[in-house]
């Protein structure tokens, strides 16, 4: 069996938590799965050029009525699934909350995942936030 290759492009950005200025490739193996995961939480479905099918639709989702917390669960689940193989079968948790700010009545979603000890933090309204 040949063995996989999990280098990416190093594509954190200036003001991420973790931005390193002299990183150009990625190949820590969470930290590329991370990447992937954060690409597929914000990208909506059309968006990446010959994959239309890649993305969540996170603020879609968020301001559909009625779709609880598992169904965005659900559909998270299975983007992993299709898109970030090498994720399927490690011990990851996600967990999705709708939280409402009633001074700005907005609703938001914030999205709490970990793998491996890493904690990602996502909030999806006013605009996308991330941070691990």
């Amino acid at each position: 069996m040949a063995s996989l290759d999990f280098r990416d492009f190093y594509i954190k950005y200036n003001g991420h938590p973790k931005f390193r200025t002299s990183r150009i490739i990625e190949d820590d193996l969470i930290s590329v799965m991370i990447q992937k995961y954060e690409l597929l939480l914000f990208t909506n479905k059309g968006e990446l050029m010959a994959q239309p099918e890649f993305g969540c639709n996170l603020e879609e989702l968020l301001f559909q009525t009625k779709v609880s917390s598992e169904y965005v669960e659900d559909t998270i689940n299975s983007q992993i699934a299709q898109f970030i193989p090498e994720m399927v079968g490690m011990n990851y948790r996600l967990r999705v909350e709708f939280v409402r700010d009633n001074q700005s009545y907005q609703e938001a979603m914030v999205i709490y995942f970990t793998i491996a000890d890493y904690e990602v933090f996502a909030r999806v309204g006013e605009r996308f936030d991330s941070s691990f």
